[in-house]
């Protein structure tokens, strides 16, 4: 009974230890790997001991990583029975989801439980509130948003500069300009939402607020950041009329605003469409083009890339909604999104293309290899196979690459089940991988196994092996025998073991073969193969130039 006890009071303290390891790869900025070990570790039931603090990370990682819908659908299957403490943490992050996908209601339904039912700490009860208003602002409730501003301003005095911002940024988007002035002295004098606040309220003109703006942005030329300033320049470009400083201003906002693949969050996407079509139209008046001459518009864009490449994009945002002739339109669109891409505005061209009423079918296909290009390079997976799925494989692609990177973005996006299927019928094609196609199977491979899906992986891995050769084939060996092993079925890992050590050819062996040899040996041995693990070891001493493995492998031959 002492043992069991023993036991049981090892393998708590050890779950723990897991737990805390996963929350500190969260906060040192490592959200997705801190997520693949809660996949990984979480028990399985809702009644196993610890289960209730593996959710509550794991759907604050989730919030963290925009997969709202994922989180949402989480907390509405939360068990009724969870600790308090637990079950606060959990509905304060499903809050902060509902907010984020535009869900006001719901999240203040979650907010109420954890106000008015579980006791809240005094932090807890802060975030909550502020949850409130945030859903209100999201909901687009201006007044009632402000009134509960107030009243947290009464309960929480004195405010904080942060807090202070996010009212006023709040008020401002909401064009509660005259409720915003309550916070103005708590402002950092030259910051971005005082210059707002100033030029909307007529406190300072656009063109001192653009001079301020400019010179602001430029002590950040080399950090990116100030993204803030951006929005005081188009702001001052619209008062001003100043249609290519707005137009420079809208990319750069849409540009910092990352890659929310929800595409629920309001960006400048709609604004920087209109404005494109009302500077295209300026620069037609002033060269005197007339409506209908595809050709004409499309020869000034040209012309205006390298001199204005903001006019020039405006150009072709116009022929692509407006150009008589279908192909006019989709060259627009390639046009418009190479522009874009050469301008390192990638998030910029994602959210034009994806943030409004435009489906992918009806793009250029060129021009959707290189949206996806661009949302796979910014990790944004949802977005890249959204543009991807159902096109053939590009001309210059080698042979399965393509289908190997819509498989991850696939895997990456929590559509396992597709991007198995993409991976089958890349195996049935039965022609040969080449390394590098092989070598993204093999780290997708991995990622599936650091998920806790060994059986995707070595389903798919069994799969494209026949059509590998070379070192890819001896490491997707190596690897098929690390998943059977952790599936104790050791028998099948000597097999892959073995393989992978016999797959180098006649050279002098490398570290790889000797080390999948000791990996045999063992597993032969847990099979009950004892004659065959002491032949590898045996192989092993006879072979190694490390005195440390030729002992250890002696050690091992002591035991057998």
């Amino acid at each position: 009974m002492r043992i069991w006890l023993a036991l049981m009071l090892l393998a708590c303290a050890s779950a723990a230890s897991a737990l805390e390891t996963a929350r500190g790869l969260a906060a040192s900025g490592a959200p997705h790997l801190a997520l693949a070990r809660v996949e990984q570790l979480q028990p399985r039931e809702p009644t196993a001991p610890g289960w209730a603090e593996w959710e509550a990370l794991r759907l604050a990682l989730l919030v963290d990583l925009k997969r709202n819908d994922e989180a949402l659908k989480r907390a509405a299957a939360l068990p009724g029975n969870l600790p308090h403490p637990v079950l606060r943490l959990c509905l304060l992050a499903a809050a902060r989801a509902a907010v984020a996908v535009g869900q006001g209601a719901q999240a203040r339904a979650y907010t109420a439980r954890v106000l008015w039912q579980l006791d809240p700490s005094a932090g807890e009860a802060r975030a909550a509130r502020l949850l409130i208003i945030e859903s209100y602002v999201a909901d687009g409730q201006g007044e009632t948003a402000f009134r509960a501003m107030l009243r947290y301003e009464q309960d929480f005095r004195p405010l904080d500069r942060d807090t202070a911002e996010r009212f006023v940024g709040a008020l401002l988007d909401l064009r509660l300009d005259k409720g915003a002035v309550n916070w103005l002295a708590s402002l950092e004098d030259g910051g971005a939402t005082k210059l707002r606040l100033q030029l909307r309220t007529g406190l300072i003109a656009p063109d001192a607020a653009i001079a301020q703006a400019r010179a602001q942005l430029s002590r950040y030329a080399k950090t990116g950041g100030g993204t803030n300033y951006w929005q005081v320049l188009a702001e001052a470009a619209a008062r001003q009329g100043n249609g290519a400083l707005r137009v420079e201003a809208l990319e750069r906002l849409l540009n910092h605003a990352g890659g929310n693949d929800a595409r629920r969050q309001p960006t400048p996407a709609k604004e920087l469409w209109q404005v494109y079509l009302t500077e295209a139209q300026a620069a037609a008046n002033r060269t005197q083009l007339l409506a209908g001459d595809d050709m004409a518009w499309t020869d000034l864009a040209a012309r205006r890339l390298g001199a204005s490449p903001h006019e020039a994009r405006a150009l072709f945002a116009y022929l692509m909604r407006n150009g008589h002739a279908i192909e006019m339109r989709l060259g627009a669109q390639l046009q418009l999104a190479f522009s874009l891409f050469q301008g390192g505005l990638d998030y910029t061209a994602l959210h034009l293309f994806g943030d409004g009423d435009i489906a992918a079918e009806a793009l250029d296909p060129q021009a959707r290899y290189l949206l996806g290009e661009m949302a796979e390079t910014r990790n944004v997976p949802a977005l890249a196979v959204r543009y991807w799925q159902g096109l053939a494989s590009p001309p210059n692609a080698a042979p399965g690459e393509w289908q190997v990177r819509l498989a991850t973005l696939q895997w990456r996006t929590g559509a396992a089940e597709s991007a198995v299927g993409t991976m089958r019928a890349l195996a049935k094609q039965e022609r040969t991988l080449p390394g590098p196609a092989a070598n993204r199977a093999l780290a997708l491979g991995r990622e599936m196994l650091s998920a806790g899906k060994p059986g995707l992986a070595e389903e798919m891995l069994v799969a494209l092996l026949p059509l590998v050769t070379g070192e890819p084939a001896r490491d997707m060996l190596y690897a098929l025998g690390g998943i059977a092993e952790s599936a104790a079925k050791f028998e099948r890992a000597a097999d892959y073991y073995l393989r992978s050590a016999l797959a180098q050819g006649p050279q002098a062996p490398d570290a790889k073969v000797l080390q999948a040899r000791l990996a045999a040996a063992a597993n032969l041995a847990r099979a009950g193969f004892r004659d065959d693990a002491r032949a590898q070891l045996q192989w092993v001493i006879g072979n190694s130039k490390d005195s440390a493995q030729i002992e250890f492998a002696r050690r091992e031959m002591s035991r057998l």
